[in-house]
């Protein structure tokens, strides 16, 4: 018997036990969490509040509507003409303008370093000219890119359109071209030689 009641003793104390250490254990990790977030009792009791405050005004509606009226111009007074940084110009890869001239220099060169006849079409004879637009962007980046006239040879003209989309981006515009958009044309001959 004694040892059914020691046994039942512990029993009821270890249930004890479990809620106790359970709750210590969170007042532990609560004042843990508070004390790495900097916060204490004592801090929150001398720290002083601050008030803020703020008037939103805003016009009535009928008053926005009018000052809107008001901003907006005349259509008859809107220029249809397109403003100076949408302005383009339209120029030949082999130009002698010495605006230009520099420029195109860089362009062609740098085309040039991709430019191949294929070899499928030197064993087949096949040579020909064809004429190609291109647009840049003042950064110098390919916008497009067609054939405006055909060599009337689909190798030919595939393997000029690679050569300007690899030489792609090209240099920016120089300070002294101001245009926004320069078409290019360009014009590839595709001749054999024979010795």
């Amino acid at each position: 018997m004694d040892r059914m009641n020691i046994h039942s003793y512990y029993l009821l104390k270890g249930k004890r036990i479990i809620p106790i250490t359970f709750l210590i254990s969170i007042i532990i990790h609560i004042g843990i969490i508070i004390a790495f977030q900097g916060i204490s009792p004592f801090s929150l009791l001398r720290a002083e509040r601050r008030t803020y405050k703020v008037d939103l005004i805003r016009p009535p509606i009928k008053e926005i509507k009018k000052n809107r009226k008001q901003s907006d111009p005349p259509i008859s007074q809107i220029h249809s003409e397109l403003p100076a940084e949408t302005k383009e110009a339209t120029i030949s890869l082999d130009t002698n303008n010495p605006t230009y001239h520099p420029y195109t220099k860089m362009i062609k060169e740098k085309i040039f370093n991709y430019w191949i006849y294929p070899l499928s079409a030197q064993q087949n004879l096949i040579q020909g000219g064809l004429l190609i637009v291109f647009r840049l962007g003042r950064d110098g980046i390919l916008i497009d890119c067609n054939i405006e006239k055909s060599s009337g040879y689909k190798i030919l003209d595939k393997h000029a359109i690679k050569a300007i989309r690899l030489a792609n981006p090209f240099p920016p515009f120089p300070e002294n071209i101001t245009v926004q958009f320069l078409n290019i044309h360009a014009s590839f001959a595709y001749q054999l030689t024979f010795e």
